[in-house]
């Protein structure tokens, strides 16, 4: 049993994982419901872990302050005096817990020895040794953090303007372009305007432009290495080929999502993140946080951020000629396969190494999605059609599978059973080859709606057959209750205990939500 309990509310699992991972990582035992096993009794694990814990840790955000089992959980832990409440939101704390300090990691950067967890490992200390807390000394603790996390603050927020403004220019312009004064001041009125950044960091910056304390920061950023320029490849090559992407066309692409992606990642709960990112815009360091970043999306396939991970190694690679760039695109493509953007990039790159069958294909499917968000649902599908021949497995899968809603559109389950199992069985083959990739995460999607689109056309026998053949392969789940009754009655041997597909409620509409770009 552990000695510190976390209460939150589902909704905010992957906000709370780095907190969690953060105190495991300072030394504390930690509980919180990750830890579940299948087949364990949930509702007798939480109240043994929950009586057991010395402290338990609240974690009060929009969600959890409605949430009736973290308030149930929260009231324990005061009445017991193990209480230890912790913001991720700027939010009212509910009636009965305001009277507890609660600590605010509303700007946490996710590191491990951030100012934060300090102050909360002293706290916990606290509670876990059986002494009381020294309001006065915790107090002037927390003073003097203050000031450091103001100070991280404002230098999270001079990376982000530099990373975006300088970083993004000189590795996808030309390298004798440079970054001036107002450039920077130019993109902070943009963050600024989209909620990026807080009024109070937007004043601090700009007094910081002003007195020109970036000055040697830009310098440095501004030393643009041979290789930090365009691929050579790109700069011969003048006159577009039909079917093919231009060089403009890929370099307005790739900086575009450079800085999509930059902005999200410079959030990112982890640290190995953050930094890597920050490293990208730096000669001696790209290739080694490329690979960083790389290998953390392949081990964290439940991250929410990891199609905004490939991004960033996809056009940051391409511009540079390393290779993991098209693979990073490749995987993009099986998570945003609705983003034109994404295909004509990995278009250039396929026709970057000779691919030029694969390089027009890419190019079609850009077209094709593209129309497809207009309505023009003809032409989205004649384009899919043509390039889906010519697309290795790894990227045809989610082109199939395009396939597949454009025929469950017009309600033509036969011709979308047809195109989900080719989907379904490129997905197996790229899953076998890399069983972390992204194309692995679409397995369960990919057979559900083959199971729903083969019931549909009146082949539901085969459906249950379909059903029980990925649940043993892939612990695929049924996409609805309906489905698996009906498949019990045909006495297929279906697993009872298995869970309903979350993303499914409604047959009627397309099953599988997509990213737009």
């Amino acid at each position: 049993m552990a000695d510190i309990f976390i209460s939150y509310a589902s909704e905010d699992r992957a906000r709370v994982r780095p907190l969690a991972e953060a105190l495991m990582t300072r030394g504390f035992n930690v509980w919180w419901d990750r830890s579940l096993a299948a087949g364990q009794d949930y509702t007798a694990i939480i109240e043994r872990e929950l009586k057991n814990a010395k402290a338990v840790i609240v974690v009060w955000t929009q969600s959890s302050a409605s949430s009736t089992f973290v308030r149930d959980e929260a009231g324990r832990a005061r009445d017991d005096g193990r209480l230890v409440p912790v913001t991720l939101d700027r939010i009212d704390i509910p009636l009965g817990f305001g009277a507890f300090q609660a600590e605010d990691f509303t700007r946490w950067n996710g590191g491990s020895n951030a100012p934060q967890v300090l102050l909360l490992e002293e706290v916990l200390n606290a509670k876990l040794q059986g002494r009381n807390i020294d309001g006065t000394a915790i107090e002037k603790r927390r003073r003097r953090l203050g000031a450091r996390i103001r100070l991280v603050s404002v230098l999270t927020v001079i990376a982000l303007v530099i990373g975006i403004a300088a970083g993004g220019r000189y590795i996808f312009n030309p390298p004798d372009t440079e970054v001036t004064q107002e450039d920077l001041r130019a993109e902070l009125l943009r963050l600024l305007a989209e909620g990026q950044l807080t009024p109070e960091q937007a004043i601090t910056l700009a007094q910081l432009l002003e007195a020109g304390a970036l000055g040697e920061s830009q310098s440095a950023a501004l030393q643009t290495p041979d290789s930090a320029a365009p691929s050579p490849g790109a700069e011969t090559r003048t006159a577009d080929e039909p079917g093919m992407v231009s060089p403009a066309s890929f370099e307005a692409d790739a900086s575009q999502a450079y800085q999509a992606a930059f902005i999200a990642l410079a959030a990112h709960p982890a640290s190995e993140v953050r930094i890597a990112v920050a490293q990208m815009a730096n000669d001696g360091t790209r290739q080694a946080a490329m690979q960083t970043l790389w290998n953390y999306a392949q081990a964290n396939p439940e991250d929410l951020l990891r199609e905004q991970i490939y991004l960033l190694c996809g056009s940051v690679g391409e511009a540079n000629d390393d290779p993991l760039g098209q693979r990073a695109l490749e995987q993009a493509a099986n998570l945003q396969p609705r983003d034109p953007r994404v295909w004509r990039m990995l278009s250039r790159s396929y026709e970057r190494v000779n691919r030029d069958g694969e390089a027009r294909a890419a190019a079609q499917v850009s077209e094709g999605v593209a129309a497809q968000a207009t309505g023009d649902t003809a032409a989205a599908e004649q384009q899919l059609q043509n390039a889906l021949p010519q697309l290795n497995a790894t990227v045809a899968a989610p082109v199939a599978s395009e396939l597949g809603d454009i025929a469950v559109r017009r309600e033509d389950w036969t011709g979308a059973s047809a195109r989900y199992e080719r989907a379904y069985r490129l997905r197996e083959q790229s899953a076998e080859a890399a069983p972390n990739s992204a194309a692995a995460a679409e397995i369960d999607a990919d057979a559900q709606q083959l199971v729903i689109a083969l019931d549909r056309s009146g082949r539901t026998r085969e459906a249950c057959e379909r059903l029980q053949q990925a649940q043993t392969e892939h612990d695929t789940a049924a996409p609805d209750q309906e489905l698996l009754e009906r498949c019990q009655r045909l006495r297929v041997q279906l697993r009872s205990d298995v869970l309903l597909a979350p993303q499914v409620r409604d047959n009627s509409q397309i099953l599988r939500p997509r990213a737009t770009p």
